[in-house]
């Protein structure tokens, strides 16, 4: 995962390298000015300009070399212009380009690049693309101490985004059991090419952790599990079809479908544990499901470390928009916890009552929040007929060992006809398949989504609760209760 990181006296060498270069160019900027005018008042001819080249940065660098009337110059962000002298431009321009030619080499240098998965490098060569960061010793230093720091988590991180993006179930760690398949729709179209390039990317990029893990190269395209599913469904007539790999074993269907199952145990095992390292099983997100299918309906337990997981500011504000709290409305927050869904609800003008089983974080609500009326208590206890049925429900429960279906059905009887419940959940509960989860999936079937043709379960951005210690991925759970 890359060389040791350079020490500051080898990164200071390679900076100072780099100003020196941008001194011999300005010194040949001024030479070249000079010569051309001069050659210029010697011939009728007048003066001489060099071509551009094709590539984009070459031609920039070009075009301010040979330029040698002032320019104008308009800023990006207030929109006004300037008048700048030639020179200083090319200066600029010169800088620009070196630096990125500078952080492109030593991120491939130091091996870097692999560390960063494919939204990282997009993001790092997005941030070159118009005004890079000077190449100094102190940015480097913090760049790539930075990298070079988290690199075991950018390293998970990748491996985690490369099978998020190949199947939504895959955010629920559902599609890493043993002898699990894999099905990805619209795959390949009617001719029988790939329907999206980034599904056939995103196949290669699967095969490529696997590679890794077994210790191989990674293998030609053409050799790819990718590029073999793309020839044999070019055969149209002989689909459906089979292939066979060495970590997959692939069923193409006429309907452009691919099933995909995992040969190799060991290396599904590999996968397992460097996911579980990444996400992390801080709030049980992968538990054993024989014990799922022997518990009670309800834990009677409270969740590991009473599973608080805060909710971010901007995440209270998604649940705020999806349940359309207003002015007058009673809300009920079962895991009140620091106020976060409580009060974004109460600033929209609901009337808000919360339950908290810890506590000082009671006590909080009722001190520090103004939440006065909060009950102290396990909402799973709690009965719904001694409440008169509310408006909406917002929570964000405790996601162990499945509690947080359990939490989302009790608020269900909460609920008045028509009301609405919104529900921070781990993304394992829209395709967990125990008891516990069938049991919520029965009760979702019997509800609608809160827009008219809308999704009842809504993805939540990657990392939305990395401020609270967790990489684990979570959803908006957006149902209105039957009338």
């Amino acid at each position: 995962m890359g060389q040791e990181l350079m020490t500051p006296a080898q990164i200071a060498d390679i900076c100072e390298g780099r100003d020196k270069a941008i001194t011999l160019w300005l010194n040949l900027y001024d030479t070249y000015h000079s010569t051309r005018d001069e050659a210029a008042r010697l011939t009728v001819g007048g003066a001489l300009s060099l071509s551009c080249g094709r590539d984009w940065t070459e031609d920039t660098l070009t075009r301010a070399f040979i330029q040698s009337q002032p320019i104008e110059r308009r800023d990006k962000e207030t929109g006004s212009r300037e008048t700048i002298e030639a020179r200083d431009n090319f200066a600029r321009v010169l800088t620009e380009t070196m630096d990125r030619r500078c952080w492109t080499a030593l991120m491939e240098q130091l091996g870097f690049d692999q560390l960063l998965d494919q939204q990282a490098r997009k993001e790092f060569h997005d941030g070159l693309r118009d005004a890079p960061v000077p190449f100094t010793p102190d940015n480097c230093t913090a760049t790539f101490g930075h990298i070079w720091t988290n690199r075991r988590d950018l390293y998970l991180r990748g491996i985690a985004n490369v099978f998020a993006k190949l199947d939504r179930r895959f955010r629920s760690h559902n599609g890493f059991k043993i002898g699990a398949r894999l099905i990805i729709e619209g795959a390949i179209n009617t001719w029988g090419s790939w329907e999206r390039y980034e599904r056939r990317d995103t196949l290669r990029d699967v095969e490529r952790v696997f590679l890794e893990l077994d210790g191989k190269p990674p293998v030609a395209e053409a050799a790819s599990i990718a590029s073999l599913v793309g020839q044999a469904a070019r055969d149209r007539a002989s689909l459906p079809t089979v292939l066979q790999g060495d970590y997959f074993r692939v069923r193409i269907f006429k309907n452009g479908n691919l099933h995909i199952w995992f040969e190799r145990d060991d290396m599904l095992q590999s996968v397992n544990l460097l996911l579980a390292e990444y996400y992390g099983e801080a709030i049980g997100d992968s538990y054993d499901t024989t014990e799922a299918e022997t518990a009670p309906a309800y834990h009677v337990t409270p969740a590991k470390n009473f599973g608080a997981f805060m909710t971010s500011p901007e995440i209270a504000a998604q649940v705020i928009e999806h349940a359309r709290i207003g002015q007058g409305q009673r809300v009920l927050e079962p895991s009140a916890g620091k106020a976060a869904l409580a009060t974004a609800a109460r600033d929209a003008g609901a009337d808000v009552t919360c339950v908290e089983l810890q506590p000082g974080f009671a006590h909080e609500l009722r001190v520090v929040h103004g939440f006065a009326d909060a009950i102290e208590g396990d909402f799973l206890a709690l009965d719904p007929q001694h409440f008169t049925p509310f408006d909406a429900v917002i929570m964000n429960p405790p996601f162990d060992r499945g509690r947080d279906c359990d939490h989302v059905r009790h608020a269900l009887a909460f609920l008045k006809p028509g009301g609405v419940l919104v529900a921070i959940m781990s993304a394992r509960a829209e395709y967990g398949e125990d008891q516990r989860h069938k049991a919520l999936h029965r009760m979702i079937e019997g509800c609608s989504a809160i827009y008219f043709h809308g999704r009842k379960w809504i993805d939540l951005p990657l990392g939305s609760f990395a401020h609270a210690g967790t990489n684990v991925n979570t959803v908006l759970l957006a149902i209105r209760k039957p009338g």
